[in-house]
């Protein structure tokens, strides 16, 4: 057998997508130059990208991505809780009608959310942002020999973006925005409960989100979705998390074929779970593949930046990175999740996960 005849692209490490570009330019020119020449655009794409985090946060103009829709968004459910409970006037309404004196449970029926994003404004930021967020993961893909299920990535400027019937979209915004129309109830001890209508907006807060969808098709069966799209904002992020969106985001997609086949053969061995059941239990498992993204990342971003160190900001600090974790519950497995990784490696911490998230989970010792 002869062996293995090594692309011009396997040499210099570069994409798909990298090759082409160069390949216009001319391909036989090219090779007579160093891997500088070629490392230079990238960096100065990064050099305009570490200048985001700098720039002025905006509000508008508002375009609609979606109009609404039921969706079982937790960023608004918390949002409620949050701005119901401190209402203290609405409290004592309800304690008179329902006569609850020490706890009361509050629940979300329904919720439907319109989804609205604000534009990226400056074409050059907002370019060379699209450019990293297509290198990064293309590089993503290719160190894991897997084949990029993205339709796109592109920057929306108009109403209702248009969404690839084939394949996950991503869309780079400057913020993203939630009207929400909700029917909560209060409940007493005693069983008596009201109901209550809210609606209003928030700017999110998740620069991005792979949210894992569960609903109750039948008694005993139940239905997993993640969505076909995917949006990352880029208001409030410093440079680091800008880096890491796309990462983050794409390992969900990846990572999350293996979580969702684990909760799947759960819900069928245990078909008598309530859907609160069921989403306590996503919500556990989503825990763990946050723990395996949190670790790759790091140790993905750190790989990729040593080939391009001339566009990286002084300061920029992994280890920094690494120990800043959210005070959110979906972390509450990042850390050791992350020293996980760089005891595995990046190769074998996605081959565990993906053939056993069971056995992935032990390794973390959790307590």
């Amino acid at each position: 057998m002869k062996p293995k005849r090594h692309t011009i692209a396997d040499r210099r490490g570069l994409t798909r997508r990298q090759l082409l570009a160069v390949g216009t330019l001319n391909l036989l020119g090219w090779a007579a130059f160093p891997m500088r020449t070629v490392a230079a655009p990238f960096e100065n794409d990064l050099k305009l990208v570490a200048h985001i985090p700098e720039m002025v946060e905006r509000e508008g103009p508002l375009r609609v991505f979606r109009d609404y829709a039921a969706d079982p968004d937790n960023e608004i459910e918390q949002h409620l809780r949050r701005e119901l409970v401190q209402r203290s006037e609405l409290l004592s309404k309800i304690k008179a009608r329902i006569g609850f004196e020490r706890k009361v449970r509050f629940s979300v029926e329904d919720l439907e959310v319109r989804l609205m994003f604000v534009p990226q404004s400056d074409k050059r930021h907002a370019a060379a942002y699209q450019r990293y967020c297509q290198d990064i993961t293309d590089y993503l893909f290719e160190i894991n020999r897997a084949e990029n299920f993205y339709s796109s990535i592109t920057s929306p400027h108009e109403d209702h973006p248009v969404i690839s019937e084939t394949g996950v979209s991503a869309f780079i915004v400057h913020r993203l925005a939630k009207a929400y129309r909700a029917v909560c109830r209060f409940t007493a001890e005693s069983g008596k409960s009201v109901k209550y209508a809210a609606s209003g907006a928030i700017f999110s807060n998740h620069l991005g989100a792979v949210d894992l969808e569960i609903e109750r098709l039948a008694p005993g069966r139940f239905g997993l979705r993640r969505p076909p799209f995917t949006i990352w904002q880029n208001s409030g992020a410093e440079f680091f998390s800008l880096m890491a969106i796309p990462v983050e985001e794409t390992l969900h997609y990846y990572l999350g074929r293996a979580t969702d086949r684990l909760l799947d053969a759960s819900l069928r061995q245990d078909p008598s779970k309530s859907l609160a059941a069921a989403r306590q239990m996503a919500d556990e498992w989503m825990a763990v593949e946050e723990s395996v993204v949190g670790g790759l990342v790091d140790r993905v971003l750190a790989r990729y930046c040593d080939r391009y160190p001339g566009g990286l900001p002084d300061n920029l600090n992994f280890e920094r990175w690494a120990g800043n974790v959210p005070d959110l519950s979906q972390y509450r497995y990042r850390r050791q999740g992350i020293q996980l990784v760089r005891t595995l490696g990046i190769h074998r911490s996605i081959g565990l996960y993906m053939e056993d998230p069971g056995r992935f989970r032990e390794q973390l010792k959790l307590t």
